[in-house]
Parts: structure tokens; C-alpha cells; sequence
């Protein structure tokens, strides 16, 4: 259906039935036609003008109230993936792979954003979803082909960034923007990380169920620092249970009972290694909708008015002054 962007423009089509209402043909003086036979040509070319008449005035009512038609998305057939990736954008980010960062180093965000970046340039076929996470979660993008859009955005998450590490929430955000789509292809979320903590029971439970709900892969790209421990180490058993929450945390990961893969990067070599690996894995059979441009009905209208308006100014330019004596 028709979609307007100044409906109020709508109530000019009112103006429509005023040529049933007023002629506007000029009126020449006789003494009597009431004994003429019936003229059927003139009576439909009345007809017809008037028809003109209220097409114009309606014509222009819609163009002016800027109507236009709703692109259907149209369904397109390839090989890829619907990927969710969730970046972290805590303090920690901003520091390098190495120790003491270097002057002109990049960081582990520039370095994320940057390789991501290529990443997405090099999949045109897949639809792309963006959320950043710290202590609170923000859905920059939902799944979306606009792949300029998303990598925008990418560029923009290389600033350093604030908070902490709550993956639960930035987890839970992105599972639910599956929801929202159907499921024509090999769902992903791609996690790219410095850090873990630990999760909650009641957001554990949360995380199972949408995991297990819209049936979503998981790869976690987990970003070392020096010194820091690998997710694949078990802590001491003295330390305590908040003692090595990457360890925890790809533990849950891998109960999950959903595809799972961990990757560690203790450099932007290794990180661009993990990336690839994943575009290699994700290369599947692809079904996806893509969006149209809405198609502007203001131009159509504006030409029928305007046809409309030369054929009543060609029948203006033919009426007859007066009538001649035979």
C-alpha cells in the first residue's frame, strides 16, 4: 500500500468531485435546444473532461502529500553467514599486545576494528550485526547488508574505551537480534575479547536457552596479555572461584551445547590468523533478503496531473465563443 511522508495533503482529494459540482465550460446564449436530438459524442466528451478534471486534482493532492511505494526485499541466494560480532570496548582495550605499548603500536581495539574491517569487506554476502559491550551493552547495528555502515562503525569502536568486562549482557544482546530474523543461513557470533567474568547462574540459564533457541555458533577470539592466563589452563584449586574467570568462562562456553571454538591472539598476527580462520569456516549456502529503495510516486502523479491539465486547456482553447447563424 501507498505510504505518505505529508498525508495532510490527503484532505485536497476532496477537491476531486468539485468538477461534478461546476462545469466550467463557458455558457452561450440560444433561445431553445430543447427540440435538438440527443448528442451522445458531446455527453461523453463532458464525461470526459470532467473525468480529466478530478484525475488532475486528485493527482496533485497525492504528489503533494509525497507519496511512495515500499521496497519488498528481495530474496537473494549465496554462500556466507549471519554474523553478530560482539567487541569489547573496556579500559583495557586501549592498551597494546606487548607489555608497555609503544609509541605509534596499535592497540588491541585499533587492531580488533582494523582486521574486522577487512573482515567484512571481504564477505559481501553476509549480513553483518555490531554490539559493543564494557559495563553496559550497545547494539551499534542490527543484522544488516549496509556493509559501509557496519564497517563505519567498526572504525569508530577503535577509540578507547571505558568500563569494565560484562559479557553476559553483551552476549544476551546480540543472541536477540537473531530473533528477529529468519533462519536462512549458518548463524555466528564472533567475540573479540581481552578479558571474561564471571557469569551469573540466572544469566547462565538466559544464555543457554538463546543459544540453544535460535541455534547460534560461537567463536571466541580471546585477546592475551602478557602474563595473563590462557582460557585452556585450570587455575589452582586453592586460589579460590574468582580466581581465572577465562578459564570459567570457556568452560561454560564449551557446555553450551553449540558449535564452539576458542582463538588466542597475543598479537595482531595471531588475530588476523583467528579472523581468517573463521571467514574460511564460515562459507556456507546463504539465503537472504535484501532491502529495496522505496519508489517515489510523486513524479507519476505530477505527470498525470500535468497531462491532465494540457487536455483541458486543449478543450478550453476549442470552446466556442457564440454560435453562428446558418
Amino acid at each position: 500500500m501507498p505510504e505518505f511522508e505529508h498525508p495532510a495533503w490527503l484532505y485536497g482529494l476532496a477537491l476531486a468531485v468539485l468538477p461534478w459540482w461546476l462545469h466550467g465550460q463557458r455558457r452561450v446564449m440560444w433561445a431553445s435546444v430543447g427540440t435538438w436530438p440527443v448528442d451522445t459524442a458531446s455527453r461523453w466528451v463532458d464525461i470526459g473532461l470532467r473525468c480529466a478534471a478530478s484525475l488532475a486534482l486528485a493527482a496533485a493532492a497525492l504528489s503533494l502529500a509525497g507519496g511512495y511505494l515500499q521496497g519488498l526485499p528481495i530474496e537473494r541466494t549465496g554462500t556466507g553467514a549471519h554474523l553478530a560480532i560482539v567487541l569489547d570496548r573496556s579500559a583495557s582495550m586501549a592498551d597494546g599486545f606487548a607489555a608497555a605499548r609503544q609509541a605509534g603500536e596499535e592497540s588491541k581495539s585499533e587492531a580488533a576494528a582494523r582486521l574486522l574491517d577487512g573482515f567484512v569487506k571481504e564477505r559481501p554476502l553476509d549480513l553483518f550485526g555490531l554490539t559493543l559491550f564494557s559495563t553496559a551493552p550497545m547494539q551499534v547495528l542490527g543484522l544488516s547488508s549496509d556493509h559501509e555502515a557496519v564497517r563505519a562503525a567498526l572504525r569508530a569502536a577503535a577509540t578507547p574505551g571505558i568500563g569494565l568486562t560484562n559479557v553476559a549482557a553483551g552476549l544476551a544482546l546480540a543472541l536477540a537480534q537473531f530473533g528477529e530474523q529468519p533462519h536462512t543461513g549458518s548463524r555466528v557470533i564472533l567475540f573479540v575479547s581481552d578479558g571474561a567474568a564471571q557469569i551469573e547462574p540466572s544469566a547462565q540459564i538466559k544464555l543457554r536457552r538463546l543459544f540453544e533457541e535460535y541455534r547460534v555458533q560461537l567463536y571466541w577470539v580471546y585477546l592475551r596479555s602478557p602474563g595473563s592466563n590462557s582460557p585452556t589452563r585450570p587455575p589452582d584449586p586453592q586460589a579460590g572461584a574468582d580466581v581465572a574467570p577465562e578459564y570459567h568462562l570457556h568452560t561454560f562456553f564449551q557446555d553450551l551445547g553449540t558449535p564452539y571454538r576458542l582463538y588466542e591472539a597475543d598479537n595482531p598476527q595471531a588475530l588476523a590468523a583467528a579472523i581468517s580462520d573463521v571467514s574460511r569456516l564460515q562459507n556456507l549456502p546463504l539465503r537472504y533478503l535484501q532491502a529495496q529503495p522505496r519508489r517515489n510516486l510523486a513524479p507519476w502523479c505530477d505527470a498525470i496531473a500535468l497531462s491532465c491539465a494540457l487536455l483541458l486547456l486543449l478543450a478550453r482553447s476549442l470552446e466556442i465563443e457564440h454560435w453562428q447563424r446558418g
